[in-house]
């Protein structure tokens, strides 16, 4: 795994998008946990006259994470570095939660969905040992 600068139509940079690459044939995809979200926002970007960049890890929770444990981590396998992945996952989506409870309990239609985004973003990555876990805000 690895974080990478993605061009788009020559007007637009975004930077640290989460890509998965294989060292012996060179072949480098967009993570599958966010090549949807990657390709929505891309999609709902404007294309200015003049070229701009962004930060992925500012759209999406799950390259957030990533970036975080990939940059700041010290574990030493990929293994650990997997488990602290999914660990930081569950621990976002329960913050997320809460701050959806919040927004309920204020009638706040457009931050739930904002925060329901968000945790479509990280359901991807809410399996642990082939168990699916299901985490729904209401």
């Amino acid at each position: 795994m690895d974080f990478r600068l993605v061009g788009y139509k020559k007007h637009i940079s975004i930077d640290n998008v989460p890509i998965l690459a294989c060292p012996g044939c060179e072949h480098e995809e967009v993570m599958f946990g966010v090549r949807k979200d990657l390709q929505a926002l891309l999609l709902s970007l404007p294309l200015e006259e003049e070229p701009y960049g962004l930060d992925y890890t500012d759209f999406n929770e799950l390259a957030c994470i990533a970036y975080t444990a990939f940059t700041c981590s010290e574990a030493d396998t990929k293994d650990a570095l997997r488990a602290e992945i999914l660990e930081n996952c569950e621990a976002r989506i329960n913050t997320l939660l809460d701050f959806y409870s919040f927004a309920r309990e204020a009638g706040d239609q457009e931050r739930m969905a904002e925060i329901e985004q968000r945790l479509a973003q990280l359901s991807a990555v809410a399996c642990e040992s082939g168990a699916a876990r299901r985490y729904s805000p209401v």
